[in-house]
């Protein structure tokens, strides 16, 4: 089984500083497949995040106090590049427009990027449908005659699509999760490209 991209394909996953109302990020990953070059990757903290109404509860699974390197001396300095909101906003603007964001709850992702974007006076440009890859596996699991519960947990299911969940140490990072959805996205398609 084959398939044709008509656009590129942007694997995404943000670390935000709260769930609910509005998720707000300051950790994004974005993974492009399709278009000029093969495969491209832009991996973003923002330097100035709104902390104002964040979630204790998102912040520790997330790992903030830990990971952000203003935050933390014990942070990996030559992991994302830090960005001013403003310059975060034209780089995930750019990179996203004319693509389709494919995720583990990618509507969540593309909220927080949405949220960042009119924060600073721009729009999404991305296909404003996305690839959940949650919900494309159940059916594939169906057809193969597997049973389906659902819901059913987000590593369960890319396990079952032959796509190992990241690591406990990369896990809730934004390019750990963006990776993971490369390998689920391959397990699904077949690994072609």
């Amino acid at each position: 089984m084959t398939y044709e991209l008509t656009q590129p394909l942007v694997f995404v996953d943000t670390e935000t500083t709260q769930l609910e109302p509005l998720p707000k990020p300051w950790e994004i990953a974005l993974i492009k497949r399709g278009g000029e070059v093969e495969e491209e990757q832009l991996h973003i903290m923002l330097r100035d995040p709104d902390l104002s109404d964040a979630s204790p509860d998102a912040l520790c699974v997330n790992r903030f106090y830990e990971r952000h390197p203003l935050w933390s001396p014990a942070a990996d300095q030559d992991g994302p590049t830090l960005m001013e909101g403003r310059d975060a906003a034209v780089a995930v603007e750019l990179f996203t427009a004319g693509t389709q964001l494919v995720g583990s709850n990618p509507d969540f992702d593309a909220r927080a990027l949405d949220w960042l974007l009119r924060e600073h006076g721009l729009r999404p440009r991305w296909r404003h449908h996305t690839i959940n890859l949650v919900t494309l596996t159940y059916p594939v699991l169906h057809g193969r005659g597997e049973h389906v519960q659902i819901p059913s947990s987000s590593y369960d299911l890319s396990r079952r699509a032959g796509a190992e969940p990241p690591q406990k140490n990369v896990a809730h990072t934004a390019m750990g999760d963006a990776l993971w959805t490369v390998r689920w996205w391959d397990s699904l398609m077949g690994a072609e490209r």
